[in-house]
């Protein structure tokens, strides 16, 4: 491979279990049908195209997954069932369609949480559920080999990377405050300036918060140096998330009749 820099996987990842693919593949689907479902309801509901730009938004997350991946230490199987595309030397399998759909899905529910007032306890604990209920399929998916995150990484668990873990918590609650941020001035062509914004989340989350674990990864850190810089960024993936929820629950108290919202959910 051509040197980036970055750590490269030591080959590519075979033996994926093909039953374990399809339930993790069928999994995907029903997020992502969930996902366009929510999309156009919240689209009518609303009246406004910023549920489906929000959608779309998360939809472009795909494209950038190769990159991402690169500088995670991931890669998926180069022999699964189902192969989406190949980009930057990278397979890429129909159920990272998924990824998108749980961007938009917890995002826009967190948001609306946000929008409503609920407190900052309950949106954390719905932060944490999220991110919770991705870590057993993801655990079944690298003891399967339907992807693996590779390299020296004495933080896994199970093969999964403790700041992964955490990060799976916090990101939603990242996204949700920056659209929340955002949203009152996403009126009409405005909404569609959002669309690269949560693909860029994402890499701001990886820049400002899991760079100590990249850099000890693909820098080739000894056990004690990688766990204490692990440590390190696994705080910031949820100090970092929870000080902008701080600052965006104290912009609305600040001025609440001078920040336009979209509707919000109604409960009964």
């Amino acid at each position: 491979m051509q040197d980036t820099g970055f750590l490269d996987p030591a080959g590519p990842l075979t033996g994926a279990d093909h039953t374990v693919f399809w339930l993790f593949a069928a999994a995907t689907m029903v997020m992502v049908a969930a996902a366009v479902v929510l999309a156009v309801r919240e689209t009518l509901r609303t009246r406004s195209v910023l549920p489906v730009v929000v959608f779309a938004s998360a939809t472009l997350w795909l494209p950038n997954e190769p990159f991402i991946d690169t500088i995670l230490g991931f890669q998926y199987a180069a022999d699964a069932p189902a192969t989406l595309f190949t980009l930057a030397g990278r397979e890429i399998p129909i159920s990272a369609l998924g990824i998108g759909a749980m961007f938009f899905l917890f995002t826009w529910w967190i948001h609306q949480l946000l929008v409503r007032g609920t407190p900052t306890r309950t949106i954390v604990v719905v932060a944490v559920v999220a991110g919770v209920i991705d870590w057993p399929l993801e655990w079944m998916a690298i003891h399967w080999d339907v992807f693996e995150y590779y390299g020296d990484n004495p933080s896994r668990i199970l093969g999964l990377p403790v700041t992964s873990m955490v990060q799976n918590c916090f990101l939603y609650v990242f996204m949700a405050c920056v659209l929340a941020l955002c949203a009152p001035y996403l009126r009409g062509w405005r909404a569609l300036l959002f669309l690269p914004v949560l693909p860029g989340c994402y890499y701001a989350m990886a820049l400002l918060c899991t760079w100590p674990a990249y850099l000890a990864l693909h820098g080739g850190a000894g056990k004690p140096l990688f766990l204490v810089l692990a440590g390190v960024a696994a705080i910031l993936n949820a100090a970092i998330p929870l000080a902008l929820l701080g600052i965006v629950r104290e912009r609305r108290a600040a001025a609440p009749a001078a920040t336009p919202e979209p509707p919000v959910l109604q409960t009964a």
